[in-house]
């Protein structure tokens, strides 16, 4: 199958570069330093996984006048993008084609398939964290848990979710299928908005906050929060209440990331917007509408907004380019 990764930050450029590196044919959309980078010396990759390098990579040609479609594009772009990207992207998927939310955040299917059909929308839940170490190498730091593929609706091309599923396997980042996508991604929605807003605020790794009694009460009443909006919007989630989740959370899921760094924090030292609103934002903007109330949530997000306003105009005053992005 052909493949377009949409988003070449540090995400996309693994899951790309071990797809091309194991024969796939893959375009890539991207801009910045790193992309073109990789366009003219190729791409490497090292970190958990090992070490890599595909040669020169293929720059998606979206104005040419014949247009190129793909059987998988892969949305690697931040939450903020996905509108933009996706009206970018028309005409380029091919007829019984998937495209797959490989990003952080709520709200996103919701865009993909209003502007390409929810049986051709896909979902991923990733926890595993990678950085742009420097133009044209990307390090895959922690690994926690498979890549999750999961359709949006039970109307999707037959088949070619399962291809997708073979090829990530085959290319070294192992995936999985669900039947229900949604409860896995608030799961990962859970885990982010508790460790990434204070990591980025306070400039701490994930194991730093589990560890401090301080961080660790503020994350538990984060989860509360979320746990009563999902309530309300009648997402089940996969743990019975807030409390079982945090003791799964602290046990199982900040270990195997305690020295990663939060993205958001990395975007706020390269001075690029983050996905506040995706994350912590969502779960206000939610609760606002279910009359839930989400003290918490709320601070952190104006903690964010507050740092990250500061951040992007300290970058545009020094003439900064943003540079490759981190996720987890």
């Amino acid at each position: 199958m052909r493949y377009l990764v949409a988003g070449t930050g540090a995400l996309g450029s693994v899951f790309g570069g071990l797809l091309q590196h194991s024969g796939h044919s893959v375009a890539y959309l991207g801009r910045g330093e790193h992309f073109e980078q990789a366009k003219v010396q190729g791409l490497s990759l090292d970190g958990i996984w090992g070490e890599f390098h595909v040669g020169p990579i293929t720059p998606a040609g979206l104005q040419a006048q014949t247009p190129e479609t793909y059987e998988v594009i892969l949305l690697c772009v931040k939450s903020f993008a996905t509108r933009e990207t996706c009206r970018q992207l028309r005409g380029r998927l091919a007829p019984r084609g998937l495209i797959i939310s490989v990003q952080n955040g709520l709200g996103n299917l919701e865009i993909i398939a209003q502007e390409f059909g929810a049986e051709r929308t896909v979902g991923a839940r990733v926890i595993f964290g990678a950085q742009v170490t420097r133009p044209g190498l990307v390090t895959v730091t922690v690994y926690a848990a498979p890549v999750l593929l999961g359709a949006l609706t039970p109307d999707h091309p037959p088949g070619k979710l399962a291809q997708v599923a073979a090829d990530l396997n085959r290319a070294g980042i192992p995936a999985e299928i669900v039947d229900q996508i949604v409860p896995h991604l608030w799961d990962k929605v859970l885990y982010n908005c508790a460790l990434n807003p204070l990591g980025a605020i306070l400039g701490a790794p994930y194991g730093a906050l589990g560890e401090n009694p301080e961080t660790r009460e503020l994350m538990r009443l984060i989860i509360a929060e979320i746990y009563l909006v999902a309530r309300a919007k009648g997402v089940g989630l996969h743990h019975a209440d807030a409390a079982a989740y945090f003791r799964h959370f602290l046990e199982n899921l900040v270990p195997p990331t305690a020295a990663h760094w939060p993205s958001m924090w990395q975007d706020l030292q390269a001075g690029r917007r983050t996905e506040i609103e995706a994350l912590n934002g969502a779960i206000c903007r939610y609760g606002r509408e279910a009359r839930v109330s989400t003290p918490y949530n709320d601070a952190v997000s104006r903690l964010v907004r507050f740092k990250e306003d500061d951040a992007v105009h300290a970058a545009a005053s020094n003439g900064r380019l943003p540079k490759g992005e981190n996720q987890t």
